[in-house]
Parts: C-alpha cells; structure tokens; sequence
C-alpha cells in the first residue's frame, strides 16, 4: 500500500491501517516507556486506532512525522509516527501528554520562545518542556557493556522522559570510563527474546 499524505504528513487512515496490520517499527524510546510500564503496545494500538493527528512536524533531516492523539480507555496518549520511506509506518515515541506541557490533550501550553544563551527548553524529539534535575540513572551500552552514571545533573523532557546532559557532564563521564573509576556493580534484570 502506498502512503496517503495529508500535507507531506502521513494521513490517519494510512497510520490506522498499517498499525492494525502490525506492519510497524517502534523505536528504542518506546521500549524504555515499556519496562517503567507507562504505556504497552495494545495501548499505542488502541490510540492509533481512534486517534487523530493533531501535529504535524517536520524536520529537514528526519522528515515529515505526525503526532496522534487517540485513548486506550479513558487514558490520553499521543503517539508520535512517521513513514520511513520503504512502507513500514514508524512509532518514534509515545507519552501520556502531561500537565507541563497541554493545557488538556489536544493544546499545548503558550510558551515564550528561547532566546540565546539560554539553556535548553524544549526537547528536540517531542517537544516537550526540559527541566534540570539530578538523574538517579543515566543508563548506556557501549560496545554491548551496560554502563550505569549515578547523579549526573541532566535536563530531563517532563514529557517523554528524554535524557540530555551538558558537554561539560559528558567530558566528565567519558573520562570517567576511561580511567575506569567504576564505584562498584549492580544486578540488573536481563530478558531473553526467543
């Protein structure tokens, strides 16, 4: 089936058929929402298919994605998809749109715009607000080693839970594995998939 665009933008009727079909990808970000159980997939299924795409964004190196507002029962989510260019519908990110960012879950809250100098507000996948805190966890693999950085002082999107850390914090934190200053190891629980 081809994609039906609605401006340059997936239409829902497109969106709905290929969720329905399961012929769709979801990104590493929607995995992490699975595991601290903030949404499941029959939700993202269920709000696509009584969705409506209430955004359309576009990025000149990512293209064209549209966010979809649908319910898994009462509960809100917006679902954020794209089409990558070979047919398969593509779930980028999905979130329960929070009180932070929409004034209910269709508008979003008027925010002043960012002048330079200014730290970053606005995360670059969602377009959620970012707000500095002190992460417990900031969680990585390099090379397939699970590596965890404890307190590291990070901008935190109130909307999808996106991480982003400063130059400086990474400059500290690489440096940190590189001299193997490792303060001790944690159990961790591992899902096989067969």
């Amino acid at each position: 089936m081809i994609m039906a665009l609605e401006n340059d933008a997936p239409k829902i009727e497109w969106i709905r058929e290929k969720a329905k079909a399961s012929d769709y990808h979801i990104s590493e970000h929607i995995v992490r929402y699975f595991m601290v159980k903030k949404v499941t997939i029959r939700e993202i299924e269920d709000a696509i298919a009584n969705g409506r795409i209430i955004e359309t964004h576009r990025h000149p190196a990512r293209g064209v994605s549209a966010l979809v507002l649908g319910y898994a029962g009462e509960k809100p989510i917006h679902v954020m998809c794209a089409d990558d260019q070979h047919g398969w519908l593509l779930i980028l990110f999905t979130y329960v749109p929070g009180s932070k960012m929409w004034k209910d879950p269709v508008n979003r809250i008027e925010h002043g715009g960012k002048r330079m100098g200014e730290k970053l507000n606005k995360c670059f996948f969602c377009g959620g607000m970012i707000e500095q805190v002190q992460v417990g966890n900031f969680d990585y693999r390099l090379e397939g080693q699970l590596y965890v950085v404890k307190d590291i002082p990070a901008g935190l999107c109130v909307q999808c839970g996106e991480k982003y850390i400063t130059a400086k914090a990474s400059k500290k934190i690489n440096s940190l594995i590189e001299d193997e200053r490792f303060v001790g190891t944690e159990d961790v629980f591992v899902l096989k998939y067969e």
